[in-house]
């Protein structure tokens, strides 16, 4: 589910026990697309602790095929407790080209960041 936050901010809410893949990744970007006002320049993606990476998202580099470089200049993704740790430490070492991305374990935490990003700060 895709809501704005603000003008330029997306709030995606995955539901518990997602399975989470370059798929749906794609259909949320696409999605997106049908909200009504300006591009967003950041995301924040709610990743509920039940949800689920297919083994293909991890091995297959989604990133470079969705392309969400050219459609997203912020990436921030909360997830709770141990889906936290295991998020923050894969990307750590394969974060996404072109954008810039942090895990999170609070979403007021991720809304803070965005808010500072898009500042210049």
């Amino acid at each position: 589910m895709a809501s704005r936050m603000a003008p330029q901010v997306l709030l995606r809410r995955y539901k518990p026990l997602s399975t989470i893949t370059a798929a749906t990744i794609a259909e949320n970007v696409e999605a997106s697309r049908f909200l009504p006002g300006p591009a967003p320049e950041a995301v924040i993606v709610e990743i509920p602790a039940s949800a689920r990476f297919a083994l293909s998202f991890v091995e297959n580099d989604p990133w470079t095929v969705l392309g969400l470089d050219r459609v997203t200049h912020l990436l921030a993704w909360v997830a709770e407790g141990e889906l936290f740790e295991r998020l923050r430490d894969f990307h750590i070492d394969n974060p996404p080209p072109g954008i810039h991305f942090k895990v999170f374990a609070q979403l007021e935490e991720a809304k803070r960041w965005v808010k500072q990003m898009m500042a210049g700060s």
